[in-house]
Parts: structure tokens; sequence; C-alpha cells
């Protein structure tokens, strides 16, 4: 954390309070503690370091936090130790500085975020060309917040004249550009302007001569909004793109390839790929002479097995230029790049079938200590646990018996990429193995072994980023515009800052829109999994990184290469932004189920919330798209330690997870009830150390009654089609009970799930076409339950308990009532 703020802008304009109003989401709620966490330092996401105080209005207010000015911040807040609902909220800070966040219980998803005023003052005056549109939005990009020119817009004092005051530290300077709202609109000068902060304050007349260029519409925006979201060869798609404007448009374009190129065309001219026009559907006034206005387009059927790629732009027909959606870009090569796949999308059978075993390598088993990195002896535990451990492919060849006899049917590898760092996560080569996990051989000879006991492996692909320590990166650090790589990444000035996973600079982020950063990642980096090792899919990292478009050219060579493949991807988001990626990838990780299973089972929270996470997952997901429902993993506390320490709760929410819908995950060790050795939240630095503790190989250190469990819920699973695929009917709900069922056309099952005192329940209309029916618990032959008099059924839930019943007609039992 850096000790000196820097520069502090004002709040007297648009820069202090930075408000986005999004639905109300819940009503006015009293807590006891609000933190707010986060991606960016010092925010983080596992700890209560940045607590916020109540107030007297009932809002709650933080410390000031320092940020650094133009990096975008994920954040959230946590109430009473439970996140709050839906997507990260979004936040990028007009400069660097100190800033105060500010929860509103009435309405939790209002971003309100305040940044602290500076004692000096600096007041810019600029008087604009004649060429400027009388609606344009003259912005500001500085030094403070790394020239982003879209985050604070000056106030228009007269005709072509506008102001802004901004305050900061006396006597630090700043430099500055003035723009229409984005950098490709930013004036012509070869050097940036300066000024001085001043406790007197300063006034500065500043003159634009002329624009890069000038926007046609405030803005252009399609945000993948064409429909059916899944087409398949039958289908035409309608492309809709929303504009606001002050003056005409009246025209818009859809440039599109079908053949895995990148379309390029502007104002009805396509001159890579095919043109299909855009027409206004709708245009209403939103007051002071802005307009929005809806354009409309259709694509044409194309055959299954096709990359539809097209980027769109509107213009008037009276005028000169055009402007492109999502970037506003006047340029077509600048523009974002849609996509969708035509299929007749289905995942693989395998895989709605599947249950996964998640190992992570270095603390799964130590197989060859040959390969083992010196360690030294001397080191604590908590210490030994920032550092490679020894667990290697060999190791987890030695143990595929084990992950057998759980009796699940697929094995998920963590990454094994050669590079600095035990996890995987920082790819120094993305075509080779680190020795210390083993090398292409024993590699193969896992997936062989796994193969020969009737498993599936997938592996855990990183697509978004590399280690800075790559040669790929390296090479475009030292060499720059020269390097054949420096369009692999994105530099926002090099060498030392570009774009990274989460403001992590050992991670820059990949290009993989330029064209052979896609290639090299299509034709050797996915071969080399599938094909040359054998892997049967993908679990891929950060999935919502890489663009739409990469995941449409990812999917299109996967199923070339190997059309049973699975892959499924970790985007931790809404559920509306998961289901955006049905259609391109096969499935992906279920976190708002995680996050129901956890609060529900682990904190003893309403039985409620999962009823409406079933619900709502059964109202959003595609039928095709299988969810990986898991209960903790590599990047979160385990599910027990959350429990402190309740095998029965973690019993509760393994039983939930294995007969609702979705690929359940088992996290190593989770089956023999690892937890955790200390709480993460008493360290500042590799609190994930703690949720990739090593595997108890020691039958003296395991559960084995909870072992036995897991393996009776699996051969459960296994066994019975409709707990695996079958539809869900929720038949029963209050707060701590939940009955739903699970069916096919040939068989029924019910679950009785309790996470509270005993309750009885009586569940209405159990007569089936003229017979009764009748409750057979699936493992307990003793608890029949028949229906009463009126056709319904009387349960007797158990404390905390869990109850799984077949569901059976009446006329093969008996009328004597279980004991």
């Amino acid at each position: 954390m850096k000790k000196s703020f820097g520069i502090l802008m004002s709040l007297v304009l648009l820069l202090g309070i930075i408000l986005v109003q999004l639905p109300q989401t819940v009503a006015a709620a009293s807590y006891q503690k609000v933190v707010v966490r986060g991606s960016l330092s010092p925010l983080d996401w596992g700890t209560d370091n940045n607590p916020l105080t109540l107030q007297q209005d009932g809002s709650w207010k933080s410390n000031p936090i320092p940020l650094t000015g133009g990096n975008k911040l994920e954040f959230k807040y946590v109430r009473d130790d439970q996140w709050m609902d839906g997507s990260n909220l979004e936040f990028v800070p007009p400069q660097t500085g100190s800033y105060v966040f500010i929860f509103h219980p009435e309405d939790e998803r209002k971003v309100d975020i305040q940044l602290v005023e500076g004692k000096g003052k600096v007041t810019l005056n600029v008087t604009v060309p004649n060429s400027t549109p009388d609606w344009a939005n003259v912005t500001i990009g500085t030094s403070l917040n790394k020239f982003n020119y879209s985050l604070t817009s000056l106030k228009k004092t007269g005709d072509k004249t506008y102001s802004i005051q901004l305050t900061g530290e006396p006597g630090q300077s700043f430099s500055y550009l003035y723009a229409l709202g984005d950098a490709k609109y930013k004036e012509v000068k070869s050097e940036p302007r300066k000024a001085t902060f001043s406790e007197a304050g300063q006034t500065v007349s500043d003159t634009v001569k002329d624009w890069s260029a000038v926007p046609v519409a405030k803005s252009v925006t399609h945000d993948f909004n064409y429909q059916p979201s899944i087409p398949d060869h039958k289908d035409k798609v309608t492309v809709k793109t929303t504009v606001e404007h002050y003056g005409p448009i009246d025209k818009g374009g859809i440039y599109y390839t079908t053949d895995g190129s990148t379309p390029v065309g502007k104002r009805g001219l396509a001159t890579n790929g095919r043109f299909a026009p855009m027409y206004v559907t709708s245009k209403v006034s939103l007051g002071n002479g802005l307009y929005k206005s809806v354009l409309t387009g259709v694509i044409s059927k194309q055959k299954n097995d096709t990359r539809v790629k097209y980027k769109v732009d509107v213009w008037d027909t009276e005028g000169t230029g055009s402007q492109f959606a999502d970037t506003n870009s006047i340029l077509s090569a600048d523009a974002t790049e849609f996509a969708y796949y035509v299929d007749d999308y289905k995942s693989p059978q395998w895989a709605k079938n599947a249950s996964i075993y998640h190992v992570f390598v270095d603390r799964f088993k130590d197989g060859n200590p040959l390969n083992n990195e010196p360690v030294d002896p001397n080191l604590s535990y908590d210490e030994k646990l920032k550092n490679w451990m020894g667990g290697d492919l060999q190791g987890v060849k030695e143990k595929i018996s084990y992950i057998k006899s759980l009796g699940v049917n697929a094995i998920w590898i963590s990454p094994v990429f050669k590079g600095p760092y035990f996890h995987g996560y920082h790819p120094a080569d993305f075509l080779k193995i680190d020795p210390r996990f083993g090398d292409n051989k024993v590699m193969k000879e896992v997936i062989k072994e796994a193969h020969k006991n009737g498993m599936k492996v997938v592996y855990d692909l990183v697509p978004n980023h590399t280690s800075n320590q790559h040669p790929f990166f390296k090479d475009a650090a030292k060499n720059g515009t020269k390097s054949p790589y420096y369009n692999w990444y994105t530099f926002t000035n090099w060498p030392n800052e570009y774009k990274t996973f989460y403001g992590v600079t050992e991670l820059p982020e990949l290009n993989n829109d330029n064209p052979a950063t896609r290639s090299y990642m299509m034709n050797k980096v996915v071969p080399f999994w599938l094909k040359d090792l054998g892997f049967d899919g993908f679990r891929l990292d950060y999935a919502k990184g890489p663009s739409y478009s990469f995941w449409v050219d990812f999917r299109h060579t996967v199923k070339k290469l190997k059309p049973n493949a699975f892959i499924y991807g970790e985007v931790w988001d809404s559920r509306e932004k998961i289901n955006t990626y049905a259609g391109k990838l096969d499935g992906a990780l279920d976190f708002p189920m995680q996050t129901a299973l956890l609060d529900v089972f682990a904190k003893g929270q309403s039985m409620q919330e999962l009823s409406d996470a079933i619900r709502l997952n059964q109202e959003t997901y595609d039928p095709q798209y299988v969810m990986g429902t898991f209960l903790d993993n590599h990047d979160m506390p385990r599910f027990l330690f959350e429990s402190k320490g309740d095998v029965n709760k973690l019993k509760q929410a393994a039983a939930a997870q294995f007969t609702l819908p979705g690929a359940p995950i088992i996290y190593y060790g989770t089956e023999v009830g690892l937890s955790q050795s200390k709480d993460q939240t008493t360290v500042d630095e590799y609190q994930d150390r703690y949720y990739r503790e090593p595997m108890p190989w020691n039958k003296a250190k395991q559960n084995l009654e909870l072992k036995k469990y897991y393996k009776k819920l699996i051969k459960l699973r296994n066994d019975e089609p409709a707990l695996r695929t079958g539809k869900i009917k929720e038949w029963y709900s209050d707060d701590q009970v939940l009955v739903y069922e699970r069916s096919n056309k040939h068989d029924r099952f019910l679950v009785v799930l309790n996470n509270g005192s005993a309750e009885n329940i009586t569940l209405q209309k159990s007569s089936d076409k003229g017979h009764e029916v009748v409750l057979k618990n699936v493992w307990d032959k003793k608890d029949v339950i028949h229906p009463g008099k009126k056709d319904d059924l009387k349960i007797s839930s158990k404390a905390g308990g869990v109850q799984i019943y077949e569901m059976v007609k009446g006329k093969k039992y008996s009328k004597k009532k279980a004991s």
C-alpha cells in the first residue's frame, strides 16, 4: 500500500460523487456489521479489514480507502457475514486518491463512492472548436487516472466554452488533455498540457484547436442483444442495437463473416464478409434534445458448426461518418467483435451424468520425492503452505484407485503449467508441464489409468493471462513494438503499465482478440492438451476474461478435435451473466448455488434461500447447460471450516448437492473431513493457503464415516438416473425444511432436507393416476410412509436430517405403517 495518496480531485462537479443507480433489490434492513471487499488492494475478497460505520441517517460509511485512478474495481458489501446478492458492483476511480464507500441498506446495489478533497485548487476553462457538436460530452484525461477520458466531464459555461475545478495537494503538478468522452476523440496536440495545484487556486485558460475525430452519437450499444440466443441451422438471427443521439441517426449495418475471420465494413459497405442492413424500429425522446433509437437487422440462416462473427455501426445518411457498437469507435478495426455459434446445442451426455473429483496437484499426493522443490525444514507449517509441498502427477496416478473407489466418474486436474507457483495459475509456458509436477509421460499415464477405470479427465486451462515470466511477455516488455508478441498483450504505457488479471502485475492479460494470439491458443495450446496428452475436456479459468468471440472459436476448435469433450467455465458472477456463455461453453461452475448451500447449511440461513436458488436456476439456465455444483474450492474457505467443524451440516449440504440438478464436484479432502488449520482472516497475505492444505492420507486423520457417507450418496446418484438428469419439482418449503422431487418417466424420488428442529409436514394430493403413492426410504427399508385418508403424506422431518424416499405406487406395499 502506498503511504502517499497523491493528488486528490474535487468533489465539486461530476467527479465528486460517482453514483450508478441500479434496481433496488432488498428493503431497508438493520445490520450489525457491514464490510466492503473487492478486487484491488487494499481491498480483498477474504477479510473484514475494510469495515463501514453506521451513520445517523441509516447509511454505512467506510474510512478513506486509497485506490489507484483508472483501474476498474469490482466489489461487494458483506452484511453480517452474508454477501449481498447479484453480480459484483463496479467502479473506476477518476484518479488516484482516497475514497469513502457509502452503503445504503434500502438500496444495496447503489454505487455511492466519494473522493476525498485535497487542499489545492485548479480551475480549467477551455474553448472548443466550432466542429464540436452542442451535445458533445467534453471530458478530461489526466496523469492522475492513466488518461482515461471517459471518467471526468466538464460543465458547459457558454457557447463552445466549458469549465471544471480540480483539487489536489498544493505544489503537485499533473498533465492532461481534453477529449469528447473517449481517447478516440481526444484533442490534436503533440504534448499534454500541465497545471499545478495551489492553495490560493490557479485558473488556466485553454483552447482546443481540433479533435482527432468527432462522435456521431452519444452512445451505440448492442451488448449481444440478438435472438435466439442459441441459434441452430433453422434460425434467422435478429440483431438489435440501441443508440442515444442528439443529431439524426437513420441507418445502421451488420458486417458478418461465417468463416472465422474478422468482419470489416463501414456505412453499409462490407470489405470482408457480408452486409445486412439495420433500420430504425423505434425512437423516443429522452428530453433536452436527446433521443433513443433502436435499430434492428437480421442475419440469415447458417448451417450448423458455423462461427458467425459480426460488427455493428450506425450513421446519418446525410452525414459522413459512422459509429460502432459497443466501443463507440469510428473505425471498424477498433469495434467490438460480436459472435455466436450455430449448432444443435447439446452438451456431452457423460458430463450430465458426471460426478467430478477436483484434484489440486501440489497438495494431493507426493508420488516422486525426487522432483520436489527444496524447502527449508525449519519453516513453520504456516510458511510451508505458501510454497511447493511436493504433490505431483505421480501421486495422482497412485491414487486413481482411491478416486475410483469413491464412485466418481471424472477427475478435474488443477493447472500443471511450467511456472513460478505451486498452484499453476501463473503459466510461464502453455506447452510444458513444470518438472516439479512431472512430465508429459506421467501425465499420459494418469489419463490412461483413469480411462482404464472408467473415468474422464478434464484439465484446468488458463486462457486469460500468462505469468510475467512467460517468454512472450518478457520479449514484449523488452522490445516493445519491435517484439512479435507486443500485441499479444495490451500495454497502456509500455513497458510498465499493461492490462492485468485483477490488477496483479505478475499476471499480464493476454489479448486473445489479437489474431496471432488466438491462433496460437487454438492451433497449439488446445490440441496439445486435448489430443497430444488425451484430456477429455477443460475447466476454464476466469472464463469471463476472454471475449465471447474467443469462446466461439474455442468451441469450434474443441468440438472439431474431440466432439465429446466437456468445456465448462469459471464465471464468478450472477446467473444472468453465467448463462450468457451457454451455446459457447457446455456448462459453468454454479457459484450462486454454492452460496445458497453454504448459507443454508453451514450458516443456518433460511431454507427458502435454497428453494429460491433452485427455482432461479431452472428459470435461467438452458437445459443443455451443465452446472457444476460444489461446496468449496481452492479459492474459498473449506465448507467444514465455515460450518465450524459440524460434519452433519456438511452431510446435509452434500446430500442436497448430489440430489439436485447439475454435476456435483468434490474438492479433494472434503470427503474425509479436511478443513483448515487456521482462520484465513487472521492473516493479510496468502489467505488461500488454508483452502489448499495437504490431503490427509493417514486414515487416523480421516473421517472414515464421512467418506462412507459420500460413497453412499455417490452410489445412489450413479444408480438412479432420475437423480442425475431428472426433472425437479418443489413440494414444500419453509425456513427450515425443503422437500423436492426428482423424476423421469421411470422413477420418482422425494428428498426431505431439514436444517433446523424436528418438524411434521403434510404433503397434499399424493395420488397418482388412481394409485396412492407410497414413500420408501432408500436407506432404511423399515421407513415406509403410506398416504392418509385425503391422499396426503405425513412426514416426520428429522432435526438436521436428510431423508430420501423412492416414490412408488402403493399397490406394491402393505398398508401397515412403518414403526
